[in-house]
């Protein structure tokens, strides 16, 4: 079986060993070795790269303009909350499809076609803004909308890196697409509420549509290869696509390694991930801040996450199960201090340690699941892990539940102390992850 603890058996076939141990056999790396950058190099992943860069900056920015918008129209974070639940239901429901999708279909098409729908939809909100007639029904719909999307792309984005990186620059590419994303959410938020605060939501709009046409400008370079290639299928390729789901769905239940960390995945992100939902609320109640404010914090937590990333891209390939757990951890431990905190100054010095350990909880993730998964589910088994944004979306609503009854900070602080004693629990008595290489 391709997921072990260890490197792949001798012997096992290339694209199987590379799902296993996500490098070439035996290569070493010293500790923040100049390495960093190295996917870069090549040229079909430079322009994965940009493309990615141009789809994160949009949906960052999204994200904070919907949710300054959605608090100015109803001062509630319930309707934050309902925001989150409303994005979160496809993504639950159809990731998986987009994962026989990304197994079943050329990947670079998928992300092209879901590119275009994006800048429609971002189109339609600036021209309801421009027009003076957006309503809180109308962000709902563009939520459903933009999370049926995502459901359908994203898990061949991520099941797409293989294909445009050598696959002894798997576990670097991973980390550094990572680091990347995180970028876009340390400068997109900052440029997203500067837009706000100075010519208004509906530009803002207009921009994002434009950053959506440079991810699909991006991905012309990039050769288009047929799914056989990326993932190589067993027999039964004419199965239905319901069958190519059931398979899915086995490997990962049967597979011990690959069980325990999406299910780790789905907790950490229910438990970590809804403060940033609850952020436009928390700036204005307990922080007195605006659009500016909210843009700049969200920034923070991208320079952290992206230092985060950097790192990882840098290290060796050992006790990344471990580092993974401890991560989860620290992040918990830094989201407490967030959420007790009174003044923006304090907010935005610990935000920096909340980046650092969502990049950890994040990165190290989607780099163990790439490195062990084997090859022709490498589609499925990502889209099942990116359920978990929608697991996320969808504890907001409970979180801005309880907010609206007792208060951000008291919601916060719960979601933080649950995540850190899953994490601890998963350390102590689920040795089996910790010593994951």
């Amino acid at each position: 079986m391709a997921s072990r603890l260890g490197p792949p058996p001798a012997g096992q076939p290339a694209a199987a060993a590379r799902a296993a141990g996500g490098s070439l056999p035996g290569a070493k790396r010293p500790r923040f070795s100049p390495r960093t950058f190295d996917s870069l190099r090549q040229r079909d992943y430079r322009w994965f790269f940009i493309a990615m860069l141009g789809q994160m900056a949009a949906m960052n920015m999204q994200m904070l303009v919907r949710g300054y918008l959605v608090f100015e129209l109803t001062g509630s974070f319930a309707a934050l909350g309902i925001i989150g639940l409303v994005s979160a239901i496809p993504m639950v429901l159809l990731s998986l499809i987009g994962g026989v999708i990304a197994d079943r279909a050329p990947r670079k098409l998928v992300l092209q076609v879901g590119q275009v729908a994006n800048v429609l939809l971002a189109l339609a909100v600036a021209g309801l803004l421009f027009a003076d007639v957006l309503r809180f029904s109308h962000l709902v719909v563009a939520s459903i909308v933009q999370g049926t999307v995502m459901a359908l792309m994203m898990p061949s984005r991520q099941a797409m890196i293989p294909e445009v990186v050598s696959p002894d620059r798997l576990m670097n590419a991973v980390a550094l697409n990572a680091s990347g994303m995180n970028m876009m959410r340390l400068l997109a938020p900052a440029v997203g509420g500067f837009v706000v605060a100075s010519v208004g939501a509906d530009w803002s709009y207009v921009l994002m549509a434009a950053l959506y046409v440079t991810a699909i400008v991006g991905l012309i370079p990039v050769p288009a290869r047929p799914a056989a290639e990326s993932a190589p299928r067993p027999r039964g390729l004419r199965r239905s696509g319901g069958s190519d789901l059931a398979d899915g769905l086995r490997y990962v239940v049967r597979d011990p390694v690959m069980f325990a960390l999406v299910s780790i995945s789905f907790v950490t992100a229910i438990l970590a991930m809804p403060y940033l939902m609850m952020l436009p609320g928390f700036v204005s109640d307990v922080l007195d801040g605006g659009a500016g404010e909210l843009g700049v914090l969200m920034g923070i937590s991208g320079a952290g996450s992206l230092l985060g990333s950097l790192v990882i891209a840098s290290l060796p390939e050992r006790r990344r199960g471990l580092l993974y757990l401890l991560s989860a951890i620290f992040l918990g431990a830094s989201l407490l201090a967030f959420s007790a905190s009174e003044t923006f100054v304090v907010a935005s010095v610990i935000m920096v340690l909340v980046g650092i350990g969502t990049a950890g909880r994040q990165t190290l993730g989607n780099v163990l699941l790439q490195s062990y998964v084997e090859d022709r589910y490498r589609g499925r088994v990502m889209s099942i892990w990116m359920t978990q944004w929608g697991m996320m979306s969808g504890g907001t609503l409970f979180v801005g539940l309880v907010a609206e009854a007792f208060g951000i900070q008291i919601a916060l602080g719960a979601l933080s102390i649950g995540l850190i004693l899953f994490a601890l629990g998963v350390l102590v008595f689920v040795p089996r992850v910790r010593r994951i290489a």
